[in-house]
């Protein structure tokens, strides 16, 4: 397909002698998409008023002796005065960004003060995305764009999964490949993510008016292969590590000058599960609107994956408490240790003060949080007491904890296999995975994942997480990332291993 370009929009009003004409911006409310011409006043971006309402049903009155304009829609009223910066809207004031121009008989409004004065005045929500450049009156579908990334051996992929079909733009240049998403408006909760191992170190959402992500290769990337997929629709990108000449198909390889040394054995086959059950006793965790309590949903949705991990992988699975009782934070993980566990699966309900937070989290642990919210989170969970050093120094990583440091690659490809199938369940698939020091996961020698499965402050998903068969649902989900994980951890061992014989 052809690169995405808005064209050029007609100016519809005649702009005076002073008046800077401005890039485009999209107008989008429900089944309708305009493109709106907007002039620069000062460094003050403007909308004609008269384009602004037109097909909205709102009628304008100007008073020229006051010098105001009074808009009517459905016996709600708004007045803007000329060269002012305050509003009154439904009879409450309001302060624009910038004053209201009166010129040439024409009203001049600011873009950004288009929410503020819209939203209310037909009461509908409203929006600019100003990187984007799109206005929104009402409710605008907008494809939602999660992203999930697989760190393993010589081989990462990020894969940008789409709720529906989008278009997907793929560029490599100067170090860096890029995805574009051109269209007017995407939805994407994703911000970034740093990957270990040397191939990819970053992959970052820029946004923008194309919907940019920026993925920068490591020291060892070779090269990328791009597939898209369907069902759901989606991009893969597989970026592969360079294969050292030694291990090419016919290489010829020196006589040896000194003992061989021994080839890193591939990750024993999982066989024990440790699950805590987060929170207990006293300390009872978040507690939801109807009083449910976070210790006691954990419980309930660890015992239910205990037995099916039993039940339908074999695999031996502990809980670290199986009653109401306190366990220390930092005995959760030593439980782990003690029963030479293979993975370590923490499992908690979140909690927010925003009453629109939904969904499901995974988290890895790192010595700083991906962003703010993972933060508070870490704090509210007891963060772990880092040593300090400076940022990105390979000193940090080595101080901060040594048990956990060399699970990292699979601490990441196990949060994102959970994510993933979890997401199905919950649908949030465009929270991802996230990385934060969470104390509880500190000292942990195996691959270690923190699950927030909902926000037991949300009442709806509070009603979600007491409920029998929403449990049973979310258990099947952990089982199937965690089978997931072995069965991918299990082929890529294989593999390397037949690369390292000389096998094709």
């Amino acid at each position: 397909m052809t690169r995405f370009r808005l064209a050029a929009a007609l100016s519809l009003l005649p702009l005076s002698a002073q008046a800077a004409p401005s890039e485009p911006l999209v107008f989008l409310t429900e089944g309708q998409r305009r493109e709106l011409a907007a002039t620069i006043r000062g460094d003050v971006e403007m909308l004609s008023l008269e384009t602004l309402l037109s097909g909205l049903g709102v009628t304008a009155r100007t008073n020229a002796g006051v010098g105001s304009v009074t808009l009517s829609y459905q016996g709600r009223e708004a007045i803007l005065y000329n060269k002012k910066s305050l509003a009154s809207i439904g009879g409450d004031l309001r302060l624009l960004s910038a004053p209201a121009l009166l010129e040439s008989g024409q009203w001049l409004v600011p873009v950004d003060a288009v929410p503020r004065l819209l939203g209310p005045l037909l009461g509908q929500k409203s929006e600019w995305r100003k990187a984007s450049r799109v206005l929104t009156l009402g409710n605008v579908g907008a494809p939602r764009l999660s992203v999930a990334t697989f760190v393993s051996g010589d081989v990462v992929r990020v894969v940008i999964t789409a709720s529906e079909k989008v278009p997907f733009r793929v560029e490599q240049d100067q170090g860096k490949v890029t995805v574009r998403v051109p269209r007017d408006l995407v939805d994407t909760t994703f911000t970034q993510e740093r990957l270990t191992g040397g191939i990819v170190d970053w992959v970052r959402y820029l946004g923008g008016r194309e919907n940019l992500f920026a993925i920068t290769p490591g020291r060892r990337f070779h090269e990328v292969q791009v597939q898209e997929q369907d069902g759901p629709p989606r991009l893969v990108l597989e970026f592969r590590a360079a294969v050292p000449l030694a291990r090419k198909e016919g290489a010829p390889t020196a006589a040896p000058t000194e003992a061989p040394r021994a080839q890193a054995a591939p990750p024993p086959a999982v066989r024990t599960v440790v699950i805590d059950p987060g929170h207990g006793g006293d300390e009872v965790g978040a507690v939801g609107p109807a009083g449910a309590m976070e210790k006691d949903v954990t419980l309930a949705v660890a015992r239910r994956l205990r037995a099916a991990i039993q039940n339908s992988l074999g695999y031996q699975a502990f809980l670290t408490r199986d009653t109401d009782a306190l366990v220390a934070l930092d005995d959760r993980a030593a439980v782990a240790n003690n029963y030479k566990a293979d993975l370590f699966v923490s499992i908690h309900c979140n909690a927010s003060r925003a009453h629109g937070a939904h969904g499901s989290e995974v988290y890895f642990l790192s010595y700083q949080a991906s962003d703010d919210e993972s933060r508070r989170l870490a704090q509210a969970e007891g963060a772990a007491a880092l040593p300090l050093a400076p940022e990105g120094s390979d000193l940090s990583l080595i101080l901060w904890d040594m048990a956990q440091a060399e699970h990292l690659e699979e601490s990441s490809a196990l949060a994102s296999r959970i994510q993933e199938e979890l997401a199905e369940v919950t649908g949030s698939q465009g929270r991802g995975i996230k990385q934060a020091p969470f104390r509880v996961l500190v000292g942990a020698a195996m691959p270690a994942v923190l699950v927030e499965i909902a926000f037991i402050t949300n009442s709806e998903e509070e009603k979600l997480l007491v409920s029998d068969a929403w449990q049973a649902r979310v258990a099947a989900a952990l089982l199937r990332g965690i089978a997931r994980f072995e069965s991918d951890r299990t082929r890529a061992a294989r593999s390397l291993g037949g690369r390292l014989s000389g096998s094709p």
